[in-house]
């Protein structure tokens, strides 16, 4: 039998409102799915969280780093 951990984790962005075009949003989801062990992203420009699934340990430097490429940074909230 396999068994598949996942976690569920929540980030407060800036430069994330509901005003955000798609190019940006789409950039956010492409840069964080390039992580390993990220396995779905979710960006919720309302209340400026971005939400990721992951099936392991995942580098929380890496996660900024992916965040900050998209020409976002995650708030310390």
């Amino acid at each position: 039998m396999i068994t598949v951990a996942y976690s569920l984790v929540t980030y407060h962005v800036t430069d994330l409102s509901p005003a955000t075009c798609d190019h940006c949003l789409t950039a956010i989801r492409t840069e964080l799915i390039q992580v390993p062990g990220i396995v779905g992203v979710e960006v919720e420009p309302a209340t400026g969280k971005v939400s990721i699934l992951t099936d392991g340990p995942v580098s929380e430097d890496l996660v900024r780093t992916a965040i900050d490429a998209a020409g976002c940074s995650v708030t310390d909230i």
